[in-house]
Protein backbone atom coordinates (compact mmCIF):
# COMPACT_ATOMS: atom_id res chain seq x y z
CA UNK A 1 0.00 0.00 0.00
CA UNK A 2 1.22 3.61 -1.17
CA UNK A 3 1.08 5.91 1.57
CA UNK A 4 0.75 9.68 0.24
CA UNK A 5 3.04 11.60 1.94
CA UNK A 6 1.75 15.18 3.31
CA UNK A 7 5.36 16.85 2.21
CA UNK A 8 5.17 16.52 -1.41
CA UNK A 9 4.99 19.86 -2.31
CA UNK A 10 8.65 20.42 -1.04
CA UNK A 11 11.45 20.65 -2.96
CA UNK A 12 14.69 18.69 -2.47
CA UNK A 13 17.70 21.61 -1.99
CA UNK A 14 20.88 21.24 -3.59
CA UNK A 15 23.39 20.79 -0.46
CA UNK A 16 25.78 23.74 -0.35
CA UNK A 17 28.37 23.91 -2.05
CA UNK A 18 30.82 24.24 0.23
CA UNK A 19 29.43 21.44 2.32
CA UNK A 20 29.65 19.14 -0.84
CA UNK A 21 32.95 19.74 -1.60
CA UNK A 22 33.94 18.74 2.29
CA UNK A 23 31.99 15.81 1.91
CA UNK A 24 34.03 14.70 -1.22
CA UNK A 25 37.08 15.19 0.31
CA UNK A 26 35.92 13.01 3.39
CA UNK A 27 34.79 10.65 1.16
CA UNK A 28 38.31 10.45 -0.99
CA UNK A 29 40.68 7.97 -0.10
CA UNK A 30 43.51 9.23 -1.63
CA UNK A 31 46.02 9.47 1.53
CA UNK A 32 47.68 12.39 -0.07
CA UNK A 33 44.65 14.55 -0.61
CA UNK A 34 44.53 18.25 0.78
CA UNK A 35 41.66 19.99 2.12
CA UNK A 36 41.54 24.24 1.23
CA UNK A 37 38.14 24.35 1.28
CA UNK A 38 35.90 24.97 4.36
CA UNK A 39 36.68 28.06 6.59
CA UNK A 40 38.89 26.41 9.68
CA UNK A 41 41.76 27.02 11.11
CA UNK A 42 44.36 23.93 10.93
CA UNK A 43 47.55 23.33 12.90
CA UNK A 44 50.70 22.32 11.55
CA UNK A 45 49.61 19.03 11.43
CA UNK A 46 46.71 19.40 9.25
CA UNK A 47 44.73 18.68 12.62
CA UNK A 48 41.72 21.68 13.98
CA UNK A 49 43.53 23.79 16.08
CA UNK A 50 42.81 23.91 19.89
CA UNK A 51 43.80 27.72 21.57
CA UNK A 52 45.34 26.80 24.64
CA UNK A 53 43.37 29.38 26.55
CA UNK A 54 40.24 27.63 25.48
CA UNK A 55 41.72 24.07 26.67
CA UNK A 56 42.09 25.67 30.01
CA UNK A 57 39.01 27.43 30.21
CA UNK A 58 37.54 23.62 29.63
CA UNK A 59 39.07 22.42 32.63
CA UNK A 60 37.73 25.32 34.79
CA UNK A 61 34.61 24.85 34.09
CA UNK A 62 34.74 21.37 34.55
CA UNK A 63 36.33 21.68 37.49
CA UNK A 64 33.95 24.19 38.72
CA UNK A 65 30.78 22.86 37.27
CA UNK A 66 27.75 25.77 36.93
CA UNK A 67 25.49 23.21 36.44
CA UNK A 68 22.86 23.19 33.26
CA UNK A 69 20.11 25.93 34.85
CA UNK A 70 18.75 28.35 32.41
CA UNK A 71 20.63 31.49 32.13
CA UNK A 72 19.07 34.97 30.70
CA UNK A 73 17.50 35.28 27.21
CA UNK A 74 19.63 37.69 26.14
CA UNK A 75 22.79 35.19 26.95
CA UNK A 76 25.51 34.48 29.43
CA UNK A 77 25.76 38.00 31.05
CA UNK A 78 29.11 37.37 31.67
CA UNK A 79 29.30 36.13 28.01
CA UNK A 80 27.75 39.04 26.98
CA UNK A 81 30.56 41.68 28.99
CA UNK A 82 32.89 39.64 27.11
CA UNK A 83 31.72 40.01 23.70
CA UNK A 84 31.19 43.96 23.82
CA UNK A 85 34.53 44.11 25.51
CA UNK A 86 36.03 42.33 22.41
CA UNK A 87 34.38 44.37 19.74
CA UNK A 88 34.31 47.71 21.18
CA UNK A 89 37.14 47.62 23.51
CA UNK A 90 36.19 48.40 27.35
CA UNK A 91 35.57 52.37 27.58
CA UNK A 92 32.79 52.11 24.62
CA UNK A 93 31.19 48.87 25.90
CA UNK A 94 30.52 50.48 29.27
CA UNK A 95 28.73 53.67 28.17
CA UNK A 96 25.51 52.29 27.92
CA UNK A 97 24.96 52.71 24.10
CA UNK A 98 25.09 49.20 23.27
CA UNK A 99 22.01 46.32 22.83
CA UNK A 100 23.24 42.89 22.88
CA UNK A 101 22.42 39.62 22.32
CA UNK A 102 23.90 36.28 22.55
CA UNK A 103 23.56 34.42 19.35
CA UNK A 104 23.69 31.22 17.62
CA UNK A 105 27.15 31.72 16.05
CA UNK A 106 28.05 34.49 13.68
CA UNK A 107 24.93 33.53 11.84
CA UNK A 108 22.52 33.68 14.04
CA UNK A 109 24.14 37.36 14.54
CA UNK A 110 23.34 38.26 11.11
CA UNK A 111 20.21 36.82 11.46
CA UNK A 112 19.05 38.94 14.17
CA UNK A 113 20.66 41.58 13.49
CA UNK A 114 18.73 41.47 9.57
CA UNK A 115 15.73 41.22 11.44
CA UNK A 116 15.84 43.82 13.42
CA UNK A 117 16.62 46.21 10.87
CA UNK A 118 13.48 44.72 8.96
CA UNK A 119 11.26 44.97 11.76
CA UNK A 120 13.08 49.03 12.09
CA UNK A 121 11.30 49.49 8.53
CA UNK A 122 14.33 49.03 5.97
CA UNK A 123 13.97 46.45 3.12
CA UNK A 124 16.54 46.48 0.43
CA UNK A 125 20.20 45.73 2.01
CA UNK A 126 23.18 46.47 -0.41
CA UNK A 127 26.04 43.69 -0.31
CA UNK A 128 29.45 43.98 -2.65
CA UNK A 129 30.25 40.45 -4.13
CA UNK A 130 31.50 38.52 -4.73
CA UNK A 131 30.68 37.22 -1.22
CA UNK A 132 29.94 35.00 1.83
CA UNK A 133 26.77 32.95 -0.27
CA UNK A 134 24.83 32.40 2.41
CA UNK A 135 24.40 36.56 3.29
CA UNK A 136 21.72 36.34 0.70
CA UNK A 137 19.45 34.13 1.24
CA UNK A 138 19.59 34.88 4.96
CA UNK A 139 18.39 38.49 3.72
CA UNK A 140 15.65 37.24 1.92
CA UNK A 141 14.67 34.99 4.41
CA UNK A 142 14.80 37.86 7.17
CA UNK A 143 12.03 39.51 4.99
CA UNK A 144 14.34 41.80 3.19
CA UNK A 145 15.93 42.49 -0.25
CA UNK A 146 19.22 42.12 -1.81
CA UNK A 147 20.88 45.04 -3.84
CA UNK A 148 24.33 43.86 -5.79
CA UNK A 149 27.67 46.36 -5.94
CA UNK A 150 30.92 45.06 -7.10
CA UNK A 151 33.63 44.97 -3.95
CA UNK A 152 35.95 43.42 -6.25
CA UNK A 153 37.14 43.50 -9.04
CA UNK A 154 38.09 40.05 -11.36
CA UNK A 155 40.64 41.61 -14.03
CA UNK A 156 42.70 43.39 -11.18
CA UNK A 157 42.19 41.41 -8.18
CA UNK A 158 41.56 44.41 -6.27
CA UNK A 159 38.76 46.11 -4.40
CA UNK A 160 36.58 48.01 -6.98
CA UNK A 161 36.82 50.99 -4.95
CA UNK A 162 35.07 53.36 -7.17
CA UNK A 163 32.19 51.21 -7.68
CA UNK A 164 31.67 51.12 -3.48
CA UNK A 165 31.77 54.51 -3.23
CA UNK A 166 29.52 55.15 -6.42
CA UNK A 167 26.95 52.91 -4.79
CA UNK A 168 27.04 54.91 -1.47
CA UNK A 169 26.14 57.88 -3.24
CA UNK A 170 23.49 56.83 -5.78
CA UNK A 171 21.31 54.77 -3.79
CA UNK A 172 18.67 56.05 -1.76
CA UNK A 173 19.13 57.80 1.35
CA UNK A 174 19.29 55.76 4.60
CA UNK A 175 19.85 53.13 2.70
CA UNK A 176 21.02 49.07 3.96
CA UNK A 177 24.88 48.20 4.03
CA UNK A 178 26.47 44.95 4.89
CA UNK A 179 30.29 45.44 5.11
CA UNK A 180 32.53 42.82 6.54
CA UNK A 181 34.80 44.48 8.85
CA UNK A 182 38.01 42.58 8.19
CA UNK A 183 39.42 39.74 6.28
CA UNK A 184 36.88 39.25 3.59
CA UNK A 185 35.18 36.16 2.79
CA UNK A 186 35.99 35.47 -0.08
CA UNK A 187 38.35 37.74 -1.38
CA UNK A 188 40.59 38.55 1.57
CA UNK A 189 40.68 42.24 0.26
CA UNK A 190 40.17 44.32 2.68
CA UNK A 191 39.43 48.12 2.38
CA UNK A 192 42.05 50.26 3.81
CA UNK A 193 41.82 53.07 6.94
CA UNK A 194 41.59 55.82 4.55
CA UNK A 195 39.11 54.01 2.77
CA UNK A 196 37.00 53.20 5.47
CA UNK A 197 36.78 56.88 6.43
CA UNK A 198 35.94 57.44 2.87
CA UNK A 199 32.89 55.17 2.89
CA UNK A 200 31.74 56.07 6.74
CA UNK A 201 32.10 59.71 5.54
CA UNK A 202 29.58 59.30 3.25
CA UNK A 203 27.38 56.70 5.32
CA UNK A 204 27.23 59.63 7.67
CA UNK A 205 26.02 62.49 5.08
CA UNK A 206 23.27 60.78 3.39
CA UNK A 207 22.63 58.68 6.43
CA UNK A 208 23.05 55.13 5.85
CA UNK A 209 22.60 52.28 8.39
CA UNK A 210 25.62 49.38 8.03
CA UNK A 211 25.62 46.36 9.40
CA UNK A 212 29.27 45.29 10.06
CA UNK A 213 30.24 41.11 9.78
CA UNK A 214 32.82 40.44 12.52
CA UNK A 215 34.02 36.85 11.74
CA UNK A 216 37.44 36.90 11.61
CA UNK A 217 38.45 39.74 14.41
CA UNK A 218 42.20 39.05 15.24
CA UNK A 219 43.01 37.27 11.66
CA UNK A 220 44.01 40.11 9.46
CA UNK A 221 46.36 41.85 11.15
CA UNK A 222 46.87 39.53 13.93
CA UNK A 223 46.00 42.18 16.63
CA UNK A 224 42.69 41.59 17.89
CA UNK A 225 41.87 45.48 18.87
CA UNK A 226 43.63 46.69 15.69
CA UNK A 227 40.51 44.06 13.11
CA UNK A 228 37.98 45.98 15.27
CA UNK A 229 38.98 49.43 14.39
CA UNK A 230 36.28 50.25 11.70
CA UNK A 231 33.27 49.43 14.18
CA UNK A 232 35.22 51.45 16.86
CA UNK A 233 35.97 54.36 14.46
CA UNK A 234 31.98 54.22 13.62
CA UNK A 235 31.22 54.30 17.37
CA UNK A 236 33.36 57.78 17.29
CA UNK A 237 31.34 58.94 14.32
CA UNK A 238 28.14 58.95 17.07
CA UNK A 239 26.97 56.21 14.25
CA UNK A 240 23.85 54.38 14.80
CA UNK A 241 24.91 50.09 13.59
CA UNK A 242 25.03 47.16 14.37
CA UNK A 243 27.70 44.17 14.57
CA UNK A 244 27.45 40.46 14.08
CA UNK A 245 30.30 38.89 16.11
CA UNK A 246 31.80 35.56 15.81
CA UNK A 247 33.96 33.64 18.31
CA UNK A 248 34.36 30.27 15.70
CA UNK A 249 37.43 31.46 14.20
CA UNK A 250 39.26 33.24 16.84
CA UNK A 251 38.82 31.32 19.54
CA UNK A 252 38.03 27.81 17.46
CA UNK A 253 34.75 27.03 19.05
CA UNK A 254 32.90 26.14 15.51
CA UNK A 255 30.34 23.60 16.33
CA UNK A 256 30.09 25.37 19.91
CA UNK A 257 27.89 28.53 18.12
CA UNK A 258 29.00 30.95 19.71
CA UNK A 259 28.35 34.61 18.51
CA UNK A 260 26.66 38.01 19.17
CA UNK A 261 24.54 40.84 17.53
CA UNK A 262 25.23 44.01 19.07
CA UNK A 263 23.34 47.48 18.48
CA UNK A 264 24.47 50.71 19.13
CA UNK A 265 21.97 53.08 19.54
CA UNK A 266 22.94 56.85 20.09
CA UNK A 267 20.24 57.74 22.60
CA UNK A 268 20.38 56.02 25.15
CA UNK A 269 16.57 56.03 25.94
CA UNK A 270 16.17 53.81 23.23
CA UNK A 271 18.87 51.30 23.53
CA UNK A 272 16.42 48.90 25.95
CA UNK A 273 13.94 49.55 23.05
CA UNK A 274 16.41 47.62 20.55
CA UNK A 275 17.55 45.03 23.27
CA UNK A 276 13.92 43.96 23.96
CA UNK A 277 13.37 43.76 20.39
CA UNK A 278 16.73 41.17 20.32
CA UNK A 279 15.46 39.58 23.00
CA UNK A 280 11.40 39.26 22.06
CA UNK A 281 12.48 37.48 18.38
CA UNK A 282 14.89 35.68 20.00
CA UNK A 283 12.34 34.58 22.39
CA UNK A 284 9.96 33.44 19.17
CA UNK A 285 13.06 31.66 17.77
CA UNK A 286 15.19 29.69 20.66
CA UNK A 287 14.58 31.23 23.98
CA UNK A 288 18.06 30.62 25.50
CA UNK A 289 21.23 30.46 23.22
CA UNK A 290 23.55 27.51 24.65
CA UNK A 291 26.00 28.26 27.60
CA UNK A 292 28.97 26.04 27.12
CA UNK A 293 30.91 27.39 24.36
CA UNK A 294 29.68 31.09 25.72
CA UNK A 295 31.09 30.46 29.18
CA UNK A 296 34.49 29.54 27.91
CA UNK A 297 34.79 32.54 25.79
CA UNK A 298 33.97 34.85 28.68
CA UNK A 299 36.46 32.74 31.00
CA UNK A 300 39.21 33.16 28.41
CA UNK A 301 38.50 37.22 27.46
CA UNK A 302 37.21 38.56 31.05
CA UNK A 303 40.29 36.76 32.90
CA UNK A 304 43.17 39.85 32.65
CA UNK A 305 45.87 36.96 32.17
CA UNK A 306 44.31 34.87 29.83
CA UNK A 307 42.63 37.72 27.37
CA UNK A 308 46.51 38.42 26.72
CA UNK A 309 47.47 34.85 26.23
CA UNK A 310 44.71 34.55 23.69
CA UNK A 311 45.61 37.66 22.27
CA UNK A 312 48.97 36.29 21.63
CA UNK A 313 47.57 33.06 20.25
CA UNK A 314 45.94 34.90 17.92
CA UNK A 315 48.78 37.13 16.56
CA UNK A 316 50.84 33.66 16.28
CA UNK A 317 48.11 31.93 14.23
CA UNK A 318 47.96 35.18 11.72
CA UNK A 319 51.67 34.91 11.60
CA UNK A 320 51.95 31.78 10.21
CA UNK A 321 49.25 32.31 7.66
CA UNK A 322 51.01 35.58 6.47
CA UNK A 323 53.72 32.52 6.49
CA UNK A 324 51.87 30.01 4.35
CA UNK A 325 50.97 32.86 2.15
CA UNK A 326 54.82 33.47 1.27
CA UNK A 327 55.75 30.35 0.75
CA UNK A 328 52.78 29.61 -1.69
CA UNK A 329 53.83 32.77 -3.71
CA UNK A 330 57.44 31.63 -3.73
CA UNK A 331 56.51 28.33 -4.83
CA UNK A 332 54.47 29.45 -7.37
CA UNK A 333 57.34 31.73 -8.79
CA UNK A 334 59.82 29.27 -8.49
CA UNK A 335 57.54 27.02 -10.91
CA UNK A 336 57.10 30.03 -12.95
CA UNK A 337 53.57 29.32 -12.85
CA UNK A 338 51.79 31.91 -15.53
CA UNK A 339 50.03 34.92 -13.88
CA UNK A 340 50.31 37.12 -11.53
CA UNK A 341 50.43 35.56 -7.79
CA UNK A 342 50.92 39.11 -5.98
CA UNK A 343 47.21 39.09 -4.64
CA UNK A 344 48.34 35.62 -2.07
CA UNK A 345 50.59 38.14 -0.14
CA UNK A 346 48.43 41.09 -0.56
CA UNK A 347 45.36 39.50 1.10
CA UNK A 348 44.10 38.81 5.00
CA UNK A 349 43.03 36.26 6.82
CA UNK A 350 42.04 32.73 6.17
CA UNK A 351 40.97 33.02 2.49
CA UNK A 352 42.81 33.50 -0.81
CA UNK A 353 40.88 34.15 -3.93
CA UNK A 354 42.84 32.66 -6.50
CA UNK A 355 41.63 33.76 -9.08
CA UNK A 356 40.96 30.12 -10.69
CA UNK A 357 37.95 29.38 -12.58
CA UNK A 358 35.27 26.52 -12.17
CA UNK A 359 37.23 23.90 -14.73
CA UNK A 360 40.26 24.50 -13.29
CA UNK A 361 39.22 23.38 -9.24
CA UNK A 362 37.32 20.84 -11.28
CA UNK A 363 40.47 19.46 -11.97
CA UNK A 364 42.57 20.44 -9.00
CA UNK A 365 39.96 18.25 -7.28
CA UNK A 366 39.93 15.36 -10.32
CA UNK A 367 43.33 14.83 -10.82
CA UNK A 368 45.16 15.98 -7.50
CA UNK A 369 42.88 15.15 -4.88
CA UNK A 370 43.25 19.01 -3.94
CA UNK A 371 39.70 20.36 -2.66
CA UNK A 372 39.19 24.03 -3.15
CA UNK A 373 35.88 25.50 -3.98
CA UNK A 374 34.31 26.35 -7.32
CA UNK A 375 34.96 29.89 -6.82
CA UNK A 376 38.44 29.58 -6.97
CA UNK A 377 38.57 30.59 -2.58
CA UNK A 378 41.14 28.71 -0.95
CA UNK A 379 41.39 28.25 3.18
CA UNK A 380 45.31 28.70 3.24
CA UNK A 381 45.36 27.33 6.89
CA UNK A 382 44.50 23.87 5.19
CA UNK A 383 47.98 24.31 3.78
CA UNK A 384 51.44 23.03 6.00
CA UNK A 385 54.69 22.17 5.55
CA UNK A 386 53.93 18.75 3.99
CA UNK A 387 51.48 19.23 1.32
CA UNK A 388 52.50 23.26 0.55
CA UNK A 389 54.83 22.20 -2.37
CA UNK A 390 52.30 19.50 -3.57
CA UNK A 391 49.44 21.99 -3.71
CA UNK A 392 51.85 24.61 -5.59
CA UNK A 393 52.34 21.44 -8.24
CA UNK A 394 49.23 21.25 -8.95
CA UNK A 395 47.98 24.82 -9.00
CA UNK A 396 50.77 25.10 -11.84
CA UNK A 397 49.81 22.24 -13.54
CA UNK A 398 45.99 23.25 -13.51
CA UNK A 399 47.04 26.87 -14.76
CA UNK A 400 48.91 25.12 -17.73
CA UNK A 401 46.29 22.91 -18.47
CA UNK A 402 44.84 23.48 -22.25
CA UNK A 403 40.78 23.03 -21.47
Amino acid sequence: MTVQTKFANLQREEPDPIIKTMTLYKEDPTPNKVDVSIGVYKDPNGDLYTFPTVQEAKNKLHENDPGHNYTTMAGVPDFIKAAQKVVFGEKFANEGKIASLQSIGGSGALHMAMLLIVQSGYKKFHVGVPTWSNYIQMIEHAGGEVSIFNHYDEKTKKINFDDVISTLNKVEEGSVFLFQACCHNPTGADYSKDQWIEIIDIVKKRNHLVLFDLAYQGFSSGDVDKDAWIVRYSYEQNLEFLVAESFSKNLGLYSERVGCAHVVVQDKEYVANAQSTLVRTFRQEVSFAPAFGARIAALVVNDEKSNKQWKDEVAAVTKRMKSLRQQVYQELKNLGTPGDWSNVVEQNGLFWYSGLTPQQNDRLISEHHVYSTSIGRVNIAGLNDQNVGYFCKAIDEVVRHKY
